[in-house]
């Protein structure tokens, strides 16, 4: 078998282009034309800090009323799928104090912060009074028009974003999932080239309901019967994290739709 001089690369032809995830074909590509290295950009590190009276480490039996840290963990898989490194701080009580030096020692360490918990208005969430008071701060976002996720914060300090999720873990994991893994790829220097996982269409196989004036993120699992593809809710709170792990994906249901028809067309977004 002979190759041609060109026929694999052409004189002149640009081969990887900036911002491109590097693969084992892009690496064999590298060593073809004799490159053993490659200016990269820097992955991201991302710090996240839980937050709550009520969080408990994980080797720790709940009380009443307490819960295991869960979003540290969740977060931390969802951070490192997303290209970045994650960074954790621990657990903080509800207590301005020690939330403002974990979030100053978080600003130092890391390129980007998540919070989990204390970002809805109660009186014991401080995420926004301490986001609002750290240097150079100011808030940019607080609450969106999505669920789960409405009481989300997002806030700029010292040139770094700040990203106040829920505490109720598939809330977090949805508001990472839709906003957060989008800015994580553009500090990380990730190109369009990258975003080419293409969504499933499935048939709806109930009635859905969502309310106009916000965007709704459904959990679905997929079946196939009868040679067709069917996406099928799973119903259950915000706080209940075996809803994500028995989900496929997500249907994204428009801020100007009454729900969705049984027999629909949807497209899921894979998780």
């Amino acid at each position: 078998h002979v190759i041609d001089a060109g026929e694999d690369i052409k004189s002149g032809e640009v081969v990887l282009a900036c911002g491109l995830k590097l693969r084992p074909q892009e690496t064999g590509l590298l060593a073809a034309l004799g490159k053993e290295s490659a200016m990269v950009y820097k992955r991201p590190v991302i710090g996240i800090i839980s937050t709550g009276d009520e969080v408990v480490p994980i080797d720790k039996i709940p009380q009443s009323g307490q819960i295991r840290d869960i979003n540290t963990y969740t977060l931390s898989s969802q951070v490192q799928e997303a290209g970045g490194i994650p960074l954790t701080f621990g657990i903080v009580s509800d207590d301005y104090d020690a939330l403002y030096s974990q979030c100053s020692k978080a600003l130092l360490q890391s390129d980007m912060v998540l919070i989990s918990g204390g970002s809805s208005v109660g009186t014991r969430d401080y995420t926004i009074e301490v986001l609002s008071n750290l240097p150079d701060s100011s808030i940019m976002v607080h609450g969106i028009s999505i669920s789960p996720g409405k009481p989300t914060i997002l806030a700029k300090t010292q040139n770094k974003a700040f990203w106040g999720l829920p505490g109720h873990v598939t809330s977090a994991m949805v508001v990472f999932k839709a906003v957060v893994l989008p800015f994580i790829r553009h500090i990380a220097g990730s190109s369009s080239l990258n975003d080419k996982k293409l969504n499933i269409s499935a048939n709806l196989s109930r009635n859905i309901s969502s309310a106009q004036g916000r965007v709704d993120f459904i959990r679905v699992r997929l079946l196939k019967r009868d040679g067709d593809l069917w996406a099928e809710p799973i119903l259950g709170k915000s706080g209940l994290i075996n809803t994500m792990v028995k989900a496929d994906g997500l249907i994204e249901v428009g801020m100007n739709t009454e729900g969705l028809d049984k027999g629909s067309q949807v497209e899921v977004i894979p998780l």
